[in-house]
Parts: C-alpha cells; structure tokens; sequence
C-alpha cells in the first residue's frame, strides 16, 4: 500500500506532462480546491469558454468532479445530453472520471483505495494487485 500526497498543481502537472490535458485548455488557475481555466473550442464557432471544477469525492472507483461555467452555458448543459465517452460520463453538474478503469488499462494491477482532498493536497491511497 502507498501514500500519495499531491497538490492541485501537481495533478495538473502531470496531466500536462502526459498528454490527459489537451492543448484546447488554458489560463489554469488555482484557487483552494477549485481550478479554473479557459477551454477553447474549434467546432463551427471558435470560441471559449470559462470552467471551474471542484473535487466532490472519490466512491468505488469514480471520481466526481463538480462542473461550473457561465449562465448561459450552465442553461445549455442541462437541456443538452452529451455523449458519455470511454472513461467519463457527465450529467449535469457532475462530470464522473471512472478514475480506477483508467488507471487499470494504464498499469494492469493499481488500485486506488481512497482519495481525499484536505488543506489544499489530495491525498490518494493506493495499492497493488
């Protein structure tokens, strides 16, 4: 079993490093629990789009993300269904990340046991098969 303690910045980091956060995201600010950026979309109109998420909790293998943007988007999501794809699933205002899916196509024999956010760290249990 290991300990992983993590900052936002660090998680963000290393989605950076591995190619989990596409270029279409920028500004990522950090504010307490909450990330803020700016996410560009190049479909028929290019435009962007301000986001904040914010941890809510980590339950049986998911990862549930709280997804906030502006009033009018925040209007558009909740009468738009959009398409569930491999490892998310997003009903509005909260976007699932089958965190433990992922990381087992990834690694073969991670677990996460638990993750907590507290005094600005994740703090993320593991052990292996």
């Amino acid at each position: 079993m290991a300990d992983i303690r993590l900052t936002i910045s660090e998680v963000i980091d290393i989605g950076i490093a591995n190619d989990l956060i596409p270029a279409s995201i920028s500004n990522i600010v950090i504010f307490g629990d909450h990330i803020k950026f700016r996410f560009k979309n190049e479909k028929l109109l290019s435009t962007n789009i301000d986001l904040e998420i914010i941890f809510k909790n980590y339950r049986d293998g998911m990862l549930y993300i709280e997804v906030q943007t502006n009033w009018i988007l925040d209007k558009v999501l909740r009468l738009k269904k959009l398409p569930d794809l491999k490892f998310l699933q997003y009903k509005h205002p909260i976007l699932t990340v089958f965190l433990q899916q992922f990381i087992l196509e990834k690694t073969k024999i991670m677990h996460i046991e638990s993750i907590d956010f507290k005094d600005g760290y994740f703090k993320i249990k593991t052990f292996n098969e």
